[in-house]
């Protein structure tokens, strides 16, 4: 859960060097499931899962299955991936918790130390079958074994600074934001870290690579999208791609390389064309919006998951799957 910020519904007005505002358009209206009420699911299906082909060129197709399993019990979570089977992790409080396909919710399946009572960013490394999560209380990353009987946090990075959006890169390393006013991202192999921002980013959020090798950062304190180009895992150039989102928290692509935000204090599911122009509202309500998923492998590749302070939200009304990423 993020400080609350000054929020103003203005767009920030563009200056010469910068990209020119769009106004946000709604998407109609509204759709998805309401947050903060249990939603009424159908019961899983038991149906084979079948090819569902990506559009783009963003990489081999995901495996969509039709699976919504009953979400309403997940409450108050950050941190979201979801395996390449359907399995979903979430943050809890000192703890993970996931949802494996065809059955309920386990709170708390992997625990943390007792004073990593705020868990924010998760990121899959599918192969060393782990997931790494960031606790600003403890300025911690946890290693978090996926094949133990009773998975426990240990500590991976220690002295991370407050880590917040998680990711796996191309390259197999580990990429993460440090919220600050004047916040970093990092790069991370076998508990070492280098800095990849050659200048400070206000409040720096969500982290995600483009299919290009790219890597987007959301600014929370300014409300843009930057896009960071990357040579020797250093940056060596930025672009503001976005301007005027909120607070954006939560960062994905689909596969037609679409972008997806969420805006934490402005509650809302947001789709920016490729090149960040034409947002427009997908969702609104979202209680503190934060990371981003798309299903896949038991579950419809369509739809679009959003961590939240209140309900876990679950977005139907989606048209394309989500990007190839490294843990699919």
């Amino acid at each position: 859960m993020r400080r609350a910020l000054p929020f103003s519904f203005a767009l920030i007005a563009a200056c010469s060097s910068d990209p020119a505002v769009t106004p946000i358009t709604d998407a109609g209206t509204d759709t998805g499931l309401a947050v903060d009420a249990p939603a009424v699911d159908a019961p899983a299906v038991d149906v084979p899962a079948v090819d569902v082909p990506t559009t783009g060129d963003s990489g081999t197709p995901a495996r969509c299955g039709a699976e919504r399993p009953d979400i309403s019990a997940v409450r108050g979570t950050e941190g979201l991936v979801i395996a390449a089977d359907g399995t979903i992790y979430f943050s809890q409080s000192r703890g993970v918790g996931r949802i494996r396909p065809g059955m309920a919710p386990e709170s708390r399946w992997a625990s943390l130390p007792a004073a990593a009572t705020t868990v924010w960013g998760i990121a899959l490394d599918v192969a060393n079958r782990r997931l790494l999560v960031g606790s600003p209380a403890t300025s911690t990353i946890y290693a978090v074994d996926l094949t133990a009987d009773a998975p426990m946090g240990t500590v991976y990075l220690s002295g991370a600074g407050s880590p917040n959006g998680l990711t796996m890169g191309p390259d197999g390393a580990l990429y993460y934001s440090s919220f600050s006013a004047a916040g970093h991202v990092y790069r991370v192999v076998d508990g070492m870290r280098t800095q990849v921002t050659t200048a400070t980013i206000r409040q720096p959020n969500g982290v995600a690579f483009h299919r290009d090798g790219s890597l987007y950062v959301d600014s929370y304190g300014a409300g843009t999208l930057i896009k960071l180009t990357l040579t020797g895992n250093m940056e060596s150039a930025r672009e503001t791609v976005a301007m005027g989102l909120g607070n954006p928290d939560g960062l994905a692509f689909d596969a037609m390389g679409r972008i997806y935000i969420g805006d934490n204090s402005g509650g809302r599911l947001i789709r920016l064309d490729a090149d960040g122009s034409n947002p427009e509202v997908l969702q609104r309500g979202i209680s503190a919006a934060a990371n981003i998923e798309f299903g896949v492998g038991a579950l419809p590749c369509t739809d679009i998951y959003v961590a939240s302070g209140g309900t876990l939200v679950r977005y139907e009304m989606g048209d394309t799957a989500g990007a190839s990423v490294p843990w699919h």
